[in-house]
């Protein structure tokens, strides 16, 4: 993005679009337009398109409905078609480190290179001894090409041009990881290292930071709707019921407060029922941890921030805290944003953030 420019980033969901224009630099950025719009069934599945038309046309009128400028936007993508892998490699930059990574890619992932789009960032670096040499530890994305055109089929179909397509967990990481702390002299602190996990409706996304930059990422396809199933199935209600419900009942472990004309005992079996269903999301969230303490990571995960729409259940962050023994809170995709000249309110704003979270990653000005 060029210096005090506007992008537009989309994250589109299986159940949700959201949508957040963003302009000036990092001095100072300002969001001017934000929005968020459910999607018809059958649009999205697991992170793919799946009807390139009806997407097109739901894209097409959320533009103009969210006041958004221009044409030209950035998208979020995570599936089960993208391969993230870290690469040691030694220290060297511009064309022979895409070289590099060109050349290790061919073993390192298992899609052909021709069926594949490339992506890489540097996430370390260590000089060598006696000032030769060097290493760099690189983290290589790579996508399905037909899975990537379906994207930008549909986004030209709605009459954008698209910027760029970003791993969601990139943009993540932009939004809701913790700064970096510094000391005196100018150089980062060493720091745990933070999980961030954005809970969708029907995938989850979890990526490690340490020191600002992301060390790990997974996709699990999962998401809330697990738990609203689960409850619309227990009680014989509508999906919108037993969204509701996850909503203002939620799960056991946080402070209670009346809902409705809810008897405790009806409270005490949604809550039995979401606890059993959001086990499964505190299961895939140890199981990366404990892979990211396994390998040769820099920083002890102490943390874990959540986003989504699914971060909104009643009591989410209570009840993984107290199953995985963490500090688990809200994250916060506006703590790098100056300014607010949407037609949000500011207190509606925040109400919506964490459904924003990857939409305002891929808006914010890149470190680069």
């Amino acid at each position: 993005m060029a210096k005090n420019g506007m992008r537009v980033g989309l994250d589109l969901e299986q159940t949700s679009i959201a949508g957040a224009q963003i302009k000036g630099n990092k001095a100072g950025q300002t969001l001017s337009a934000a929005a968020v719009r459910a999607l018809p069934e059958g649009l999205v599945y697991e992170g793919e398109v799946v009807d390139v038309e009806g997407l097109a046309a739901e894209m097409k009128s959320f533009w103009k409905e969210g006041g958004f400028s221009g044409k030209k936007v950035c998208l979020g993508i995570a599936n089960q078609k993208i391969v993230v892998r870290t690469l040691d490699l030694p220290l060297v930059d511009g064309k022979e480190l895409e070289a590099a990574v060109q050349f290790q890619a061919q073993e390192a992932i298992p899609i052909p290179i021709d069926e594949a789009v490339l992506d890489h960032q540097v996430i370390a670096t260590a000089p060598g001894e006696d000032g030769n040499g060097g290493s760099q530890k690189v983290l290589l994305v790579a996508a399905q090409r037909d899975m990537v055109t379906q994207f930008v089929e549909a986004a030209g179909k709605a009459g954008l041009s698209v910027d760029g397509i970003d791993l969601q967990a990139f943009a993540l990481a932009r939004a809701i990881a913790p700064p970096v702390p510094f000391i005196d002299q100018g150089s980062p602190q060493p720091a745990e290292a933070s999980a961030l996990v954005n809970i969708g409706s029907g995938i989850t996304n979890i990526v490690v930071v340490s020191g600002g930059a992301p060390r790990f990422t997974r996709v699990i396809n999962l998401g809330y709707e697990a738990l609203v199933e689960a409850l619309a199935n227990n009680r014989g209600i509508t999906p919108a019921e037993a969204d509701a419900l996850r909503l203002s009942v939620g799960l056991s472990g946080g402070a209670q407060v009346p809902v409705g004309d809810l008897e405790q005992e009806t409270v005490d079996e949604i809550h039995q029922v979401l606890d059993g269903a959001a086990e499964a999301f505190a299961d895939e969230i140890r199981r990366s941890v404990d892979y990211y303490h396994s390998q040769d990571n820099p920083g002890h995960v102490g943390r874990l921030l959540l986003s989504g729409e699914g971060s909104l259940t009643r009591n989410i962050s209570e009840y993984l805290a107290q199953s995985l023994h963490m500090d688990v809170q809200l994250g916060d995709p506006l703590q790098h944003v100056s300014d607010n000249t949407s037609k949000i309110a500011q207190a509606d704003l925040q109400v919506i953030a964490p459904r924003l979270s990857i939409a305002v990653g891929l808006a914010l000005e890149d470190e680069e």
